[in-house]
């Protein structure tokens, strides 16, 4: 298709396309400015808190045509519905001519694509007119089951850039259960979040008060199990001095009613002296809740891949999360955290108890994660395998 083959030492000029930016870009955009490269960031919405310190995203937003179709659409046929957003992402297609003299006009030598989506395939559409190399990024599995190959599918495939980058290996269920069915996509690469050391465990002050501070970040929704969490922290602080820390969004009616019903819960079993609850805190306020923590759980299901447990142990921060995390071997077992079986009670008491009745070994994991972070989550790791594939669309 023409494209030039750069030297690894050139400067590139990198476009992003993606729904919005999230935090999880904040370290790459970062990685690639320092380096002396060009970024920009097209995206489709704005989320409720950003942080524009190294890139300003320019919205590009949605064809008023699905505008209209999506107004109804949540308005009227799915009114009620807390993940109504979620087609939006799918089935949403940008202004195409306004897209087009975007990419255009900046001329990237690299476009990496969000998400497959119907949004994502006129990107890559545009691109392949233009003779700009597409990398699609999104965070289905490296081994996962055989892909479906039926008409649809087969479209699908052939529309999305053609190469893939993921932060996720294995689903963890289905790497416990179904170890021979999984097979390697040979046209994607691991490539691990990038993560900026935060606080090393030399000047990270544990046990403030001299008590355990226990850190959920997530937002307020059914299945990040913020109740659960609740129900085990209640069982351990008869027992040790700890406390809970919650923090996350709180942007919807769907939001605020379950925020309601953690905070009832509280109210209800006199937990009020021992857990603070905290919504929509700019990034600069959650920095400060990993510098005061001591042990981080993120307790939620179907997570497709996490940040915020890497965020902690960047902190010197252990951490512990389900098996329904896509990044939940981000953790080291018993040497920076624990993972526990995905809604399992029980067995998340029994992780986290491991910690808090043993303080040193908080200190110990908390040093070992910042090690972990520092060696294995740099952005020169993510460099190096994008441009591996970068070099192989080039010689194709």
């Amino acid at each position: 298709m023409g494209f030039i083959n750069r030297e690894k030492t050139a400067k590139m000029k990198v476009m992003y396309v993606a729904p919005r930016y999230h935090t999880n870009q904040i370290a790459i955009m970062k990685g690639w400015i320092e380096r002396g490269d060009e970024v920009a960031f097209l995206s489709q919405y704005a989320g409720k808190s950003e942080d524009y310190t190294w890139v300003t995203p320019e919205i590009i937003g949605y064809s008023k045509v699905f505008l209209m179709v999506n107004y109804f659409y949540t308005h009227f046929l799915k009114r009620n519905d807390p993940y109504r957003d979620d087609w939006r992402l799918k089935c949403g297609f940008p202004p195409m001519g306004k897209l087009k003299k975007k990419i255009k006009k900046y001329a990237p030598d690299l476009v990496i694509i969000r998400e497959r989506s119907v949004y994502s395939m006129c990107t890559n559409l545009i691109c392949r007119k233009q003779q700009i190399p597409a990398i699609l990024y999104n965070q289905s599995p490296l081994w996962d089951r055989e892909k479906k190959m039926d008409w649809q599918h087969k479209l699908v495939w052939k529309l999305v850039p053609e190469y893939r980058i993921t932060p996720v290996r294995y689903n963890y269920r289905h790497q416990e259960k179904d170890t021979g069915k999984l097979v390697e996509d040979i046209r994607t690469k691991w490539v691990p979040f990038v993560m900026e050391l935060q606080l090393q465990p030399e000047q990270k002050v544990y046990f403030l008060k001299n008590t355990v501070t226990i850190l959920m970040i997530g937002k307020y929704q059914e299945r990040k199990n913020h109740l659960m969490l609740l129900q085990v922290f209640e069982k351990l602080c008869s027992k040790y001095q700890i406390e809970l820390v919650m923090a996350g969004e709180c942007s919807t009616p769907f939001h605020e009613k379950y925020y309601e019903k953690t905070e009832q819960y509280i109210r209800e079993h006199h937990l009020e002296s021992k857990v603070t609850l905290y919504k929509n805190q700019t990034r600069q306020q959650i920095f400060e809740l990993y510098r005061n923590a001591d042990i981080f759980v993120l307790p939620s299901s179907d997570e497709p891949a996490a940040i915020s447990h890497l965020e902690a142990m960047a902190f010197s921060v252990p951490a512990i999360c389900s098996t329904g995390n896509g990044t939940a071997d981000y953790i080291i077992e018993d040497q920076t955290g624990y993972i526990f079986e995905d809604k399992n009670e029980e067995d998340l008491f029994f992780k986290l108890e491991q910690l808090v009745k043993n303080r040193e070994k908080i200190v110990r994991f908390g040093r070992n994660a910042y090690e972990h972070v520092k060696k294995d989550f740099s952005f020169q790791s993510y460099y190096k395998k994008v441009m591996e594939i970068y070099d192989e669309i080039s010689k194709r």
